[in-house]
């Protein structure tokens, strides 16, 4: 009687309706893979029956097997949403100590930082490297963000820090001012030609105001003109600048700049300024330079070509974001905008061999073979998309046609099972 077989194919029919009903329930759950259900026929083993006259015993499922194709990437509007393209999978441990807690694997993007500062998915933390002057450093961890004030303000001219590139355009028609006659006075403004002024941090963050006063001096003739250019050529073209910080005048020399007769800068001397002695935060301040270069004297109004000032006040956290290569920036008010790690993806030989763990991780087992571990973008790894979350690759189309099909498949396995049990029942009512 065929009560086995028709029973096997009930219990394969209801298995696979499970799965498609489980694809279906998850086709809005960002990072799922889909499964599918594999069956494989069942023998009697026997030494007296003949194989072409053995009638098989019914179905089994010998697998429910996951599809890890890459599902479509949506935009949205959370910088930390991260959405991996192509191969990898993001590794996350169910504590925020280093390698602590289980580890388990994911494609689901959806991070945010907890109260901590911790960027975290469904209470499981985001494992990377920390990031120090835009270096990864130490062992993969979980990752956490500052989220008090940034404390990073830097003094202008620090290490690391330019001082002000800072170039002008000075009229060459300007008046020569002769020192003897009228000394330099910052308060007098017929004792120099021009005057401009820019803002600069201490090592605390305050701002300070450095100025700069031109006043133009007689030309000279360039000691290497030959002697067939008439002497009363006039060749380099000069300049004394002199500073001030916070209003006070830095002591010291001006310094010395020079313009060819094309009106191309060709020199200046020492350009270093340190804050005066008596001001607040003298001591805690670096010297640095202003660089001239790019600084023209053509016929015209005096005007600043451009001004670039390093250093910055220490800032409040704002948010996050993370590019292609999976840097997590941490972004303050003072503009700056901080890389405080990086995260890193793996990959396994056979992928298939991950064990599901709900919650939408993985976790590894010795079927998942080797495993590689690479930055993204790199190592055969896919990229990182910020804003961005990897959806689910369920078809629904698809699973709602598989769907009628098992309805079918179950509807008739019992009905081998109601003839069977009809052809019983005739047996029984021979007389």
């Amino acid at each position: 009687m065929g009560f086995q077989q028709g029973l096997s194919g009930l219990n394969a029919a209801s298995k696979q309706l499970d799965v498609i009903g489980n694809n279906i329930a998850n086709s809005s759950t960002i990072g799922f893979k889909s499964s599918r259900t594999e069956f494989s026929d069942l023998y009697a083993s026997t030494l007296a029956a003949t194989v072409n006259t053995q009638s098989g015993i019914g179905v089994q499922t010998v697998a429910v097997s996951q599809q890890f194709q890459q599902g479509n990437i949506t935009s949205t509007n959370n910088p930390l949403d991260m959405a991996i393209s192509g191969n990898g999978f993001f590794r996350v441990t169910s504590d925020n100590t280093p390698n602590g807690g289980i580890e388990a694997f994911s494609r689901n993007g959806e991070f945010k930082l907890d109260k901590e500062g911790y960027i975290v998915n469904n209470g499981y933390y985001l494992n990377g490297y920390r990031m120090v002057n835009g270096v990864k450093t130490g062992a993969e961890q979980p990752l956490q963000v500052s989220t008090i004030n940034s404390g990073i303000a830097k003094a202008t001219g620090a290490v690391g820090e330019r001082g002000i590139d800072w170039s002008f355009n000075l009229d060459g028609s300007a008046k020569v001012i002769d020192p003897a006659v009228k000394p330099f006075d910052s308060l007098d403004a017929t004792t120099y030609s021009y005057t401009s002024g820019a803002k600069f941090y201490d090592n605390y963050g305050n701002v300070h105001t450095v100025s700069v006063y031109f006043a133009r001096r007689a030309p000279t003739i360039d000691p290497v003109v030959p002697a067939t250019v008439p002497p009363s050529t006039l060749d380099v073209n000069n300049w004394d600048v002199y500073h001030a910080v916070d209003g006070t005048l830095v002591a010291g020399a001006p310094t010395q700049v020079k313009f060819d007769q094309a009106g191309q800068l060709t020199a200046w001397s020492d350009n270093t300024i340190t804050i005066a002695a008596d001001t607040s935060a003298a001591s805690a301040h670096p010297q640095f330079d202003i660089d001239f270069t790019g600084s023209t004297q053509f016929s015209g109004d005096f005007s600043v070509a451009s001004q670039v000032v390093g250093g910055y006040a220490a800032g409040k956290f704002t948010g996050v974001s993370a590019d292609s290569t999976g840097v997590i920036y941490a972004k303050y008010t003072n503009g700056i905008t901080e890389p405080i790690g990086q995260l890193t993806l793996y990959n396994f030989a056979n992928i298939q061999g991950l064990t599901p763990n709900g919650g939408n991780r993985w976790l590894y087992t010795s079927d998942a073979g080797a495993r590689s571990m690479a930055d993204p973008n790199a190592g055969g790894m896919g990229s990182i998309k910020s804003s961005a979350l990897e959806e689910s690759n369920v078809d629904t189309t698809a699973e709602l046609v598989n769907m009628i099909v098992a309805q079918r498949f179950y509807q008739a396995n019992a009905q081998t099972i109601k003839t069977q049990d009809t052809i019983m029942q005739t047996l029984l009512n021979l007389r």
